[in-house]
């Protein structure tokens, strides 16, 4: 299998887990401080904001020409359209959509702004009702969008990483750089490049200085050596909640054969602690009020 195909497989396997890659750009350029510069930042900074703007303008501008040149496409329109909200109900996951609420939503979108954009092709998109009706629509289905909390996390962790410059600064490790990072239900993790001469020693010696400079509480944050075991380079993971806090119930058996994996529950970044017992013996250990969970486990998978 190919390195590309290996690096889709792997991003679709995260998906599914919940977690979010990212991408991170420097803001270090070296672009003239003029007005379309300026507001071509600030558009990337609040990219994920303005996501339904940018789809309601793209839907008039393709209204727009669809009316000119295609104006009886209108059922063409509404039928791709319908196919496109099946198929992200049905295969969204694949796609990212982790719960059936985000597929739902964005079946409904696609839905929606086909719905739209028929008429408008065969009306013109300023005719009658249509554009109140895309202001109307567009605001009430803008908002699950803006208060969907994995896109607010997203955001949030994104912008403590265009500061980590300063923060790097501030805590002595002048010179490191974000390679990537992921978003996971209880937090964030993110590698880093360190300069010449710093070592994950010097990180670990820094590490609640670093929660200080990223604002996080205290314990909240982890170092660690990448898998490729490079001395310039180390993993950051950081809680926004502590998953282990509490106790986690036991949702019931997770496989059908002692021959599957058994979901033993979630690590830190949320994927499931999956342990084979086929020819294996295996003890459970816990505090008091868990070894009811643990003997049902062992139990059943006995």
């Amino acid at each position: 299998m190919t390195r590309p195909r290996q690096m889709r497989r792997h991003a679709r396997r995260m998906r599914r887990y919940g977690l979010q890659p990212m991408m991170v750009i420097s803001s270090g350029d070296q672009l003239p401080e003029i007005a379309v510069v300026l507001i071509f930042r600030w558009a990337w900074r609040y990219r994920s904001e303005l996501a339904p703007l940018s789809l309601a303008v793209i839907t008039i501008a393709a209204a727009g020409v669809l009316h000119v040149t295609h104006p009886g496409w209108r059922w063409d329109i509404l039928a791709a359209a319908s196919l496109t909200a099946l198929g992200l109900g049905v295969f969204g996951r694949r796609l990212g959509l982790v719960t059936l609420a985000e597929r739902l939503y964005a079946a409904i979108v696609a839905l929606a702004d086909g719905g739209w954009l028929a008429p408008a092709a065969a009306a013109g998109p300023l005719h009658g009702p249509l554009p109140r009706v895309m202001l109307a629509g567009g605001l009430i289905l803008a908002v699950p969008w803006w208060a969907h909390r994995r896109r607010r996390a997203r955001v949030r962790v994104e912008r403590k990483l265009e500061a980590w410059p300063e923060v790097a600064r501030a805590v002595g490790l002048t010179g490191s750089q974000v390679m990537s990072a992921v978003v996971d239900l209880w937090g964030w993790r993110a590698r880093l490049r360190l300069a010449r001469g710093q070592t994950i020693d010097d990180v670990r010696g820094r590490l609640p200085a670093i929660e200080s400079g990223l604002g996080v509480f205290r314990g909240a944050a982890r170092v660690s050596p990448t898998p490729d075991d490079l001395a310039n380079r180390f993993e950051l993971r950081v809680l926004d909640s502590d998953p282990h806090a509490d106790a986690i119930a036991w949702p019931g058996p997770s496989v059908e054969s002692i021959t599957e994996p058994i979901d033993l529950g979630p690590f830190e970044d949320a994927t499931p602690a999956r342990v084979l017992f086929l020819r294996r013996h295996g003890l459970f250990g816990g505090v008091s009020g868990s070894a009811r969970a643990a003997a049902s486990t062992c139990s059943w998978a006995t």
